[in-house]
């Protein structure tokens, strides 16, 4: 349940998500049943789940909201680098549901006449009227703001474990061998850019996302979130290419002032204190 909330953005996976009273809060979730708002609920929106993270799998296996797939042999199927494949429900996001609304719509269907249709030679009268607006259909239930594609961002959980990593150096390997096929044959000006497999944290996570994850993007959602990892890969080959070390110190120290104006211009610089916080309030509790 998501109650009385403001200017808030959530991630979460549940078999059902109930929003009462929120103001300004954007929920990145996975369902198995339609979102329900009740209350007043202003500038709500919802877009597919956006993260992953190590234990995400045996969270989802433990609740029952995904299960392990296996082939008709009843032979588990598996990946030597990722692991049992997960098979869930579909992800109802997109659907929610204003219970009020609902209720005035099935309030409406109740007290329509039987038959909606006029008598031959007759006008329509007022309940015929009311009726046909309301329609008796999904279309007069106002769907809540839907995270466009473009704008959707995905959440960087800072925490990598040995699995993750000993994962990532295998998929390292495998793109250096790749690479060292392809520019095999080419000189030595190559060897300045960064190695087929690494990439920044956030490119690793959305790989994650795009890999790891028995939720997948739609469509749109997964093209958009690609593209931007390999902008963001060019980006990184470019730096290391065309920039000097000091040329690249520089652009670093310009990046980061540019963030932190941009996280207190934007507010969201309560979000970084509140998980400097909580990482110290969990080393006074070790």
């Amino acid at each position: 349940n998501v109650v009385d909330c403001e200017r808030t953005t959530i991630t979460s996976a549940a078999r059902r998500v109930l929003v009462s009273n929120c103001y300004d809060v954007t929920h990145n979730i996975f369902t198995p049943s339609p979102p329900l708002l009740v209350g007043d609920n202003r500038n709500c929106q919802f877009a597919p789940y956006n993260t992953y993270y190590d234990g995400l799998r045996e969270d989802l296996l433990a609740t029952g909201l995904a299960a392990v797939l296996v082939s008709p042999d009843n032979i588990v199927l598996s990946d030597p680098i990722y692991g049992p494949a997960l098979q869930c429900a579909s992800n109802k996001w997109k659907q929610p549901v204003e219970l009020a609304k609902l209720s005035d719509l099935l309030q409406a269907q109740s007290i329509a006449p039987r038959s909606t249709s006029p008598i031959p030679g007759s006008s329509p009268g007022a309940d015929d009227k009311a009726f046909s607006k309301t329609g008796g259909t999904d279309d007069a239930v106002k769907i809540p703001t839907l995270v466009p594609a473009s704008e959707f961002q995905v959440l960087f959980v800072p925490y990598v474990s040995e699995t993750t990593k000993e994962r990532r150096r295998r998929q390292e390997a495998n793109a250096d061998d790749q690479t060292v096929l392809t520019i095999g044959s080419e000189d030595n000006s190559t060897s300045g850019v960064p190695k087929g497999g690494i990439g920044s944290k956030y490119c690793h996570n959305l790989e994650d996302i795009l890999q790891l994850s028995p939720f997948r993007l739609p469509k749109e959602y997964e093209t958009r979130a690609s593209n931007k990892m390999e902008r963001m890969k060019s980006l990184q080959r470019l730096i290391h290419t065309d920039l000097t070390p000091e040329q690249q110190l520089k652009l670093e120290e310009d990046l980061n002032s540019g963030f932190r104006d941009w996280l207190v211009t934007s507010g969201n610089l309560r979000q970084v204190l509140d998980l400097v916080h909580l990482e110290r309030k969990e080393g006074r509790v070790r």
